[in-house]
């Protein structure tokens, strides 16, 4: 069995409305909309609702964050929790980004499709925030960003 496919399988034994907190209001209304319905991958790249609803997930299960990596002082727990995980240090964490993931899907293509769905200011946006298609978890990844199923490899280019 592919990783993909067993990381897959993992967070979708888990619901979004399962974790406490707060949470998008939109994510939880396109969960019940999806129910037990199977989606395909890059259907989030278009459905803003279901880009959402996987990145929430995988910020409740995976960690994916920080909120703001240009705050140095406000993802500084981020990083700190990251590195102890890992074992290792903040300044080593730090070094393991969305960016350079093995899921981190920058292909031409799917930097094209990116760029439409956000709209007019899609080439600006997706270039600033470096974005990509993240291939465990379903949802457009900004690339100073992380989470707990990092691998090394990437990004995927060709």
């Amino acid at each position: 069995m592919k990783l993909k496919q067993v990381i897959r399988d993992i967070i979708l034994e888990g619901n979004l409305s399962d974790f406490d907190g707060p949470n998008t209001p939109a994510a939880l209304k396109k969960e019940k909309e999806i129910g037990n319905k199977t989606v395909k991958p890059h259907d989030a790249i278009e459905d803003l609702d279901l880009n959402t609803l996987n990145r929430n997930v995988t910020i409740k299960e995976y960690r994916y964050g920080p909120l703001n990596p240009s705050d140095e002082k406000g993802s500084a727990q981020f990083w700190e929790d990251k590195a102890k995980m890992w074992d290792t240090t903040v300044e080593a964490a730090k070094q393991s980004r969305c960016a350079n993931c093995g899921a981190f899907n920058q292909k031409p293509d799917v930097i094209k499709k990116i760029e439409k769905a956000i709209g007019e200011e899609g080439d600006t946006i997706a270039k600033e925030a470096n974005l990509g298609f993240c291939e465990f978890f379903w949802f457009k990844c900004a690339g100073a960003r992380t989470c707990d199923a990092w691998v090394s490899g990437g990004p995927i280019k060709k």
